[in-house]
């Protein structure tokens, strides 16, 4: 992946977390999980903050002065 930071949408089924898009993952890789309250349960209003997140989540984490990190 070329992100820093992606978010998907996903579901716990009562033993693993299901992801509901496809997404290549290497073992191992770092995850972040949020856990939404049941009141969120319009699948279109969560897709739609995810995207209006992305490029505020770009400016914060695309920028120069933090680039140093990716090179440690």
């Amino acid at each position: 992946m070329s992100k820093i930071l992606t978010t998907i949408p996903a579901r716990f089924d009562g033993i693993h977390v299901q992801l509901d898009v496809a997404v290549k993952l290497e073992p191992n890789t770092r995850l972040l999980v949020t856990i939404l309250d049941e009141e969120i349960s319009n699948e279109a209003l969560v897709w739609r903050a995810m995207k209006a997140s992305e490029a505020a989540f770009a400016r914060v984490w695309d920028n120069e002065e933090d680039a140093v990190y990716d090179r440690l």
